[in-house]
């Protein structure tokens, strides 16, 4: 027992000794490694054999070697003979990833989007917690708060492993109720519409926001704050943002806030960085502050105030300007200093247009308003963008500018081509011409050269339409374009009866239409902008019509003028628009004026003229950005100017309930006695005036209602001595209806009443259209 224990202390001695005492290592000795050579871990480790060895260095060249990831278990010491002997143990190579029970995303999802584990890749315990806690919070995003992963390792031949991965995804979580405490100043129903985080219900079945998602709450909070500091609290917090998960595993979101009270407006300085005298500066920027003495304070209007004082300054070459502001608060009332730093006027020195693979250098330029060595002009190099963007080439378009000294900059316009070529096939269905088919094909940058080329096919049961159109835009670098098309149509015209002494409109099949005709020929056209709201067209167009198959019992007057006929006429439209947004006008009004001049050779002789004014405007929109008024008034006159000559009827005006809803297509105007057939008319007036506002739904399904007035009139014929019904009497309808943004496209539900009618008139009180 002596010896052994004497021979103990002798071990622990010479291990104390080769530890504590700087040792010079004659070899490095490396056990247990199977994959990584004997190079690859010695460079790891980092050892030079040049220095004695310590107690540090050891240590250091444990840190060294795991922090590789490489090794599971790490031994480092000196022996008694002075070799450096190192231990290791290998991490285990992950040979697949399986996942069972994962419904929510596919293994492809999971494996490449959200794991860093990777096949083949070095495994190791923290690198697989990592990834299980990134998968938990994806679930989470997706309502899954109750969403659990088990884990099983399989070890494998040649250290490698397989990972196992169950989940166990539990129900959606969905936001049952959002509660609002604090709130003195708004509702809980105005708050909601606030935040992202919205509460489910059947309906809303698709619509993500309704579950709960963790990271959403950030947005949630800060929506608040940007809707309670745009009326004039800036001091409001949210105090709390609490998911109470209800015993069926749904969400409460209670927020708690504190609003704070409720500023105005103080007084609005201009102050400039420089000391001459800028008076005159100074009041012209003075009047591009938005905001007013004792308004509710609202930072959006200080934002936009320096919006503007930045664009008047880029405007004036201040390219360099800079427009800071500051709040000073005072017993409820906001001060705002705008602090501006005028700098140095600045030129445009080269004009770069980049990535444009396809569309040639020249049809970009063409749409710039600025030339190289022009003072810069933050406005018109907007409209360059926009006019670029207009183009419709280009997916994207980013303006940069890049300094080459103090007066001059690079103005650098980078665009993201898209395809510009669209094949739509669409089919709607109206009460009036029951299905309908279309077909257009159109490239917009032919040949990357900025050309036209489109084609036009459409065909119901009684008509079909076909249409080629060419046209240059931006002609001989001007800002003209031209272009010519050829076109083709065909349309059975519906007969009427009379049955039990009423009018009612039979829509007959092809062989019982009261005629047919049919108009082929060419047209040239030439367009171009006066100014940014006012366009100007010009045309010259070539018809051969022919009207045929007049049905024996049709009216007099088409019989008369069945048979063929050109009509050579040339005509000009003027556009003048004003409003907020091109697709979708909420605010502004739109007046065109066309005339069309016949009998520059061909067969007729009449001048037809045009006119309209829309109108839209939102209503009560301090309460809400969803009511709409809008009213369209037109009014059209045709006339032959030679005295023997009727106007045709393909050239007069035929309207109906596209004018005035609670009407037949055809439902107003001069009308055949014996036949009934709808003959047209020389001059027409129609307004229509509706109000679309939302009905209480969910705005999600895209249904709004409508309430509308409706006024026309349809009068003028060429004959005397002919029996038919006329009336100059002004036509007048209400109703009401219903518009649906649906999947397929949007569609319409018209219930039209007619208030003051004629006996010879056509009722069609629904009206169902699709587009």
């Amino acid at each position: 027992m002596q010896y052994v224990i004497v021979v103990l202390m002798l071990l622990f001695s010479s291990c104390v000794y080769a530890e504590a005492t700087d040792t010079k290592v004659k070899q490095v000795q490396i056990n247990g490694n199977h994959r990584l050579d004997y190079k690859t871990i010695y460079f790891y480790s980092k050892i030079n054999l040049q220095d004695n060895i310590k107690e540090s260095t050891i240590n250091q060249i444990i840190k060294n070697l795991y922090s590789t990831q490489l090794f599971s278990d790490v031994e480092v010491y000196v022996n008694k003979d002075n070799y450096l002997i190192i231990n290791v143990k290998e991490n285990p190579i992950v040979n697949d990833i399986f996942f069972y029970g994962n419904k929510e995303f596919n293994n492809k999802t999971l494996q490449n989007d959200i794991l860093k584990l990777k096949k083949l890749a070095v495994f190791t315990k923290s690198k697989l917690q990592r990834d299980i806690s990134d998968l938990v919070l994806l679930y989470q995003t997706k309502g899954k708060l109750g969403v659990t992963i088990s884990h099983e390792i399989q070890a494998l031949d040649n250290n490698k492993v397989n990972i196992i991965l169950r989940i166990n995804e539990g129900p959606t979580s969905r936001i049952k109720n959002i509660k609002f405490v604090g709130n003195k100043f708004f509702p809980s129903t105005t708050l909601k519409k606030t935040i992202l985080s919205t509460e489910y219900y059947p309906y809303k079945i698709f619509n993500s926001n309704t579950k709960f998602a963790p990271e959403r709450l950030m947005l949630d909070q800060a929506a608040l704050y940007n809707f309670y500091a745009s009326k004039g609290f800036i001091d409001f917090k949210v105090k709390s943002a609490i998911p109470e998960i209800t015993s069926d595993k749904n969400i409460n979101l209670i927020f708690s806030i504190e609003e704070g009270i409720q500023y105005k407006f103080g007084n609005s300085n201009i102050v400039i960085d420089k000391q001459t005298d800028n008076t005159h500066l100074k009041d012209e920027l003075t009047k591009l502050i938005l905001s007013k003495s004792e308004d509710t304070f609202n930072p959006e209007i200080v934002n936009s105030s320096v919006e503007k004082i930045t664009w008047h300054l880029s405007n004036n070459g201040n390219f360099f300007s800079d427009v800071k502001h500051e709040y000073h608060t005072r017993d409820g009332m906001v001060d705002v200093d705008y602090i501006i730093y005028t700098g140095n006027k600045v030129y445009i020195n080269n004009i770069n247009i980049t990535n444009n693979q396809n569309t040639i250098d020249k049809v970009i330029r063409q749409k710039l308003n600025i030339s190289e060595g022009d003072i810069y002009n933050a406005s018109v190099i907007n409209r360059s963008y926009k006019n670029i963007l207009g183009l419709g080439f280009f997916e994207s378009v980013n303006v940069q500018n890049h300094k080459i000294n103090d007066s001059l900059v690079d103005l650098n316009f980078q665009v993201k081509e898209k395809g510009t070529g669209s094949f739509d096939i669409a089919a709607g269905f109206s009460s009036i011409t029951g299905l309908v088919g279309k077909v257009n094909i159109q490239e917009r940058n032919l040949f990357g050269t900025g050309k036209i080329l489109s084609l036009h096919l459409e065909k119901s049961s009684s008509s079909l339409s076909s249409s080629i159109d060419f046209a240059v835009p931006n002609f001989l670098d001007t800002d003209s374009s031209v272009g010519f098309g050829l076109f083709y149509s065909h349309q059975n015209k519906p007969s009427m009866e009379k049955i039990n002494s009423s009018f009612i409109d039979i829509i007959k099949n092809n062989s019982d239409a009261a005629f047919s005709s049919s108009s082929a020929g060419f047209m040239l056209h030439t367009s171009h902008n006066i100014t940014d709201d006012l366009g100007l067209s010009l045309n010259y167009s070539y018809k051969h019509i022919n009207i045929f198959n007049v049905k024996p019992t049709a009216s007099e007057i088409i019989k008369e003028q069945a048979g063929e006929n050109i009509d050579s006429s040339l005509g000009y439209s003027l556009q003048f628009r004003k409003f907020d947004n091109v697709s979708k006008i909420h605010d502004g009004y739109l007046l065109k004026l066309r005339q069309n001049f016949s009998g520059i050779g061909g067969t007729l002789h009449y001048i037809k003229t045009e006119g309209s004014v829309y109108y839209s405007k939102e209503l009560l929109s301090k309460l809400s950005h969803d009511i709409l008024f809008t009213a369209k008034a037109s009014m059209g006159y045709v006339f032959s100017y030679k005295s023997d000559e009727n106007v045709k009827i393909s050239q007069r005006f035929i309207i109906g309930s596209n004018e005035i809803r609670g009407f037949h297509q055809s439902g107003i105007g001069p009308r055949d006695k014996k036949s009934l057939d709808a003959l047209g008319g020389k001059f027409y007036f129609s307004i229509i005036n509706q109000v679309d506002f939302p009905i209480g739904l969910p705005e999600d399904l895209g249904i709004k209602g409508s309430v509308f007035i409706d006024a026309a009139t349809l009068f003028g014929l060429d004959y005397t001595n002919k029996e038919y019904y006329e009336s100059k009497a002004l036509r007048l309808s209400a109703g009401f209806g219903f518009s649906w943004r649906s999947p397929f496209g949007p569609m319409r539900l018209d219930f039209g009443f007619p208030i003051l009618k004629e006996d010879h008139d056509v009722v069609d009180i629904i009206r169902f259209s699709m587009q």
